[in-house]
Formats: C-alpha cells, structure tokens, sequence
C-alpha cells in the first residue's frame, strides 16, 4: 500500500519526490531530516565508490592506488550532481567494515554536521542511538555507524512530512511510483 513504510523508501529513492519532500520539510521546520537521508545516501556512494577503487587496486596489485584516487573530486561531483541519484537499493555493503582513512574526514563532518547536539543540522535522535555513534566512533567507527541513526530519521519522516506529500499529490502518487 501507498502508505507503507516500504513504499516510503521507493519515495525516498525517487529524487523528484525528495525534492517535494525537501519543500515540505521545510515548512514543517525539519528540513534536517531530509539533509541528513541526502548526505546518508552520499556517505554511502562514498563508502560504494572506495570498494570499486580498493577493488582496481588490488587487480594492479598496487595498494597505493586507493589512496591516489580524488575522493574529495568525486564528493564534489556527487553534490554538484543535478541528475538523479541511483538508488542505493540494489547496493550492499559490510557494516562493520572500518572506515577507510580515505573516506573517514565525510563520516566526521556528518556527524559533527546532524549527530553532535551541537551540530548546525542535528537531528533528533534517541539517546541510545547517540551514545552507541558515539562509543563506536571513538572505538571502531563502521562504515555502518549512522544505519540507526538512518533508520530512526526515516521513520520520523514517515510519521511527519511523508503523510503531507501524499495529501498533496494523492492523484499524483494514484498515476506514478
């Protein structure tokens, strides 16, 4: 059904309909809600994109490969990126994978950006959740560090913007997704 928490997620891999997300929150005055799934999505591809390089250099059996590739040049392109983002659906990853020092400065700034209370886009999250990304980051930060955080963000949307978008586009969502 439409109004399912996995029909949710097909929304929230469809850019358009972020962006009509992205309007609504901004409105309801959670527009961080939605920055952090973007830049969650973002971390993602980061953590996809290491794989693939890791991968090309363990082929050239040159494991300085991975840290000559310009991971700052593909986060650029992926935030300047005007077309629409590939789901991440058909992606799968090890959470427990350490982050690469190549990519770990993306995983400090998200968190210093939506999970420190101090951040200019902290989201809010459960104090449980917090602590764990806390404990974890200064023991073994993971690749799959923020996938509570994630989980607990998306159902906040869910229950506050995503019943306002179907409201506004019920013929619209009737025709299409």
């Amino acid at each position: 059904p439409m109004s399912s928490i996995q029909y949710f997620y097909k929304v929230l891999n469809t850019p358009a309909l972020v962006n009509e997300l992205r309007d609504i929150a901004i409105k309801e005055f959670s527009v961080e809600n939605v920055l952090f799934w973007d830049n969650y999505q973002l971390l993602q591809k980061m953590v996809y994109r290491y794989q693939i390089e890791y991968e090309k250099a363990k082929e050239m059996n040159d494991e300085r490969y991975i840290t000559q590739y310009d991971f700052e040049g593909y986060y650029q392109q992926q935030m300047m990126s005007t077309q629409p983002t590939q789901s991440m659906d058909s992606y799968s990853y090890d959470p427990n994978m350490a982050i690469p020092k190549e990519i770990m400065p993306y995983f400090t700034s998200f968190y210093y950006t939506f999970i420190h209370y101090d951040g200019p886009a902290a989201v809010n999250l459960s104090g449980n959740t917090i602590s764990q990304i806390q404990c974890d980051i200064s023991i073994y930060p993971a690749v799959g560090i923020f996938d509570n955080a994630k989980n607990e963000v998306v159902e906040m949307m869910y229950t506050s913007i995503f019943p306002i978008l179907l409201k506004n586009n019920k013929r619209h969502f009737d025709l299409s997704v």
